[in-house]
């Protein structure tokens, strides 16, 4: 099973005020990350996680980053791995820093990176053509491309989904609830 979701990470304000931005407040309930839910827990790095079932969720919007990233440095990723789909991009002062994106479906080496690029991302694309290479000449069953823009968050951040993470695993997260409540919340677009 591969997975399908939508993360962001913030750093600066306080949990609340950050949600706050996003339309959104602590539940008080506990449930598993990725499933259902928006559900967030902190980074042992000031960074402050939040994330939302399927690729591309409405939680990423552009609209979301550039008001969150007036109170906050925001990353923001997207992973679709029955594609082979991964972007990652930052928000700062209510503007796009960056972003990156890799698409399988275009190339296994596609990857389009625009604005100033951390200085992790040229490690991560060089460590990716070089591994790249190296399978190209035999089966070609890997897309290492793909983890270039979830590299270059995971550096800033300390969170990649698919890796362990000692301040993770086996804690339980926090569903996140959004503000005013109703029967449609407004992220649940397919209602």
């Amino acid at each position: 099973m591969g997975h399908s979701l939508s993360w962001i990470a913030f750093k600066g304000p306080p949990l609340e005020a950050g949600l706050e931005s996003l339309g959104l407040s602590r539940s008080g309930v506990l449930g598993e990350w990725g499933r259902k839910s928006l559900t967030g827990h902190a980074l042992p790095n000031a960074w402050h996680l939040v994330i939302a079932p399927r690729c591309n969720h409405p939680l990423v919007s552009d609209a979301n980053l550039a008001v969150l990233s007036t109170v906050a440095e925001v990353i923001a990723c997207c992973v679709e791995e029955h594609v082979m789909f991964s972007s990652a991009q930052m928000w700062s002062h209510g503007q796009r820093v960056w972003r990156v994106e890799h698409d399988a479906q275009l190339s296994r080496r596609h990857l389009v990176a625009t604005g100033q690029m951390s200085a992790s991302y040229t490690l991560a694309l060089q460590q990716a053509q070089a591994q790249q290479d190296a399978e190209d000449r035999g089966p070609q069953e890997v897309d290492f491309y793909f983890d270039v823009p979830l590299q270059v968050a995971q550096d800033i951040t300390g969170f990649k989904h698919d890796e362990a993470n000692l301040a993770l695993d086996g804690t339980p997260f926090e569903v996140y609830a959004p503000v005013g409540g109703g029967t449609r919340r407004w992220w649940e677009v397919w209602k």
